[in-house]
């Protein structure tokens, strides 16, 4: 939590001394927006109090470019990666903590431009997820594919939608256990003014290989706030961070999470 707070005072006063230049005042949407057409690279840096059996912290730092193409005639094709890097620690006594890369996942969302302001927003495409974890305890070992789909709304202030996507394992080591895994990443954004915003963090998850409802979900509730800045001779830059709480979750799973993330913010 020092780690977190520390690092948004920084990006406070950072922000506080750089120029401010909205020229485009919708760009806090977009970054609300999983479909808008913006390039960025957020790095998320989530910790997780008392996880495992163990009850000790785990990190994991998410690197996820962003890069929309437009195909013609009113699509776009957004494309979307995620590389985590995860420090686990031991699942029992005497075990080490293990640090390394997870399993990369790719996202690609074909989606029409908006004929209208406030207009739904919508997109569909596949997922793929790639088993690159560098040790066993930080990935599943398997290959992975299913769709992707998102819908959500955008007023003056409100963005508000969700990200839906189901998994199901087709290859990978026989010995791992099968993949069926559902995520809905619910999008509320709040934008106070063109440099401030609210928003909700965390993602509500499904594990279908799990026979006991009472260890399948895992449903967080949380809330971040982010500082866009512009500064002198440099990209745009937005600084978030935020706590969360899961209010459902497995026996193992833990209780809080703190988050800080930075994103890089690029022309197209």
């Amino acid at each position: 939590m020092r780690i977190v707070r520390l690092c948004f005072q920084i990006a406070v006063i950072y922000s506080a001394g750089t120029s401010i230049a909205f020229a485009d005042e919708d760009l806090q949407a977009k970054l609300a927006n999983p479909v808008a057409d913006l390039i960025s690279v957020p790095f998320q840096w989530t910790t997780y109090n008392n996880a495992g059996s163990q009850e000790t912290p785990r990190q994991t730092l998410n690197i996820q470019p962003v890069y929309p193409m437009n195909l013609g005639g009113g699509w776009s094709l957004i494309n979307r990666a995620i590389l985590p890097i995860s420090s686990d620690p031991g699942h029992v006594p005497g075990q080490d903590r293990v640090t390394g890369l997870g399993d990369i996942t790719y996202e690609g969302f074909f989606a029409p431009t908006p004929t209208k302001k406030g207009g739904l927003i919508w997109g569909f495409g596949p997922i793929f997820v790639m088993p690159t974890a560098t040790d066993d305890r930080l990935g599943q070992g398997k290959w992975q594919a299913g769709p992707a789909f998102l819908a959500l709304q955008e007023t003056a202030k409100w963005t508000v939608g969700g990200l839906v996507t189901q998994v199901w394992s087709f290859a990978g080591d026989g010995q791992r256990k099968n993949v069926n895994y559902f995520s809905l990443q619910p999008i509320i954004s709040y934008r106070i003014n063109p440099k401030y915003s609210l928003g909700y963090i965390g993602t509500v998850t499904g594990d279908w290989t799990e026979h006991q409802s009472g260890e399948r979900w895992t449903v967080p509730i949380g809330a971040a706030l982010s500082v866009l800045t512009k500064p002198k001779n440099f990209v745009p830059l937005n600084f978030s961070a935020g706590v969360g709480y899961n209010a459902v979750k497995p026996s193992d799973a833990p209780d809080w999470y703190f988050r800080f993330q930075v994103t890089l913010i690029f022309p197209k």
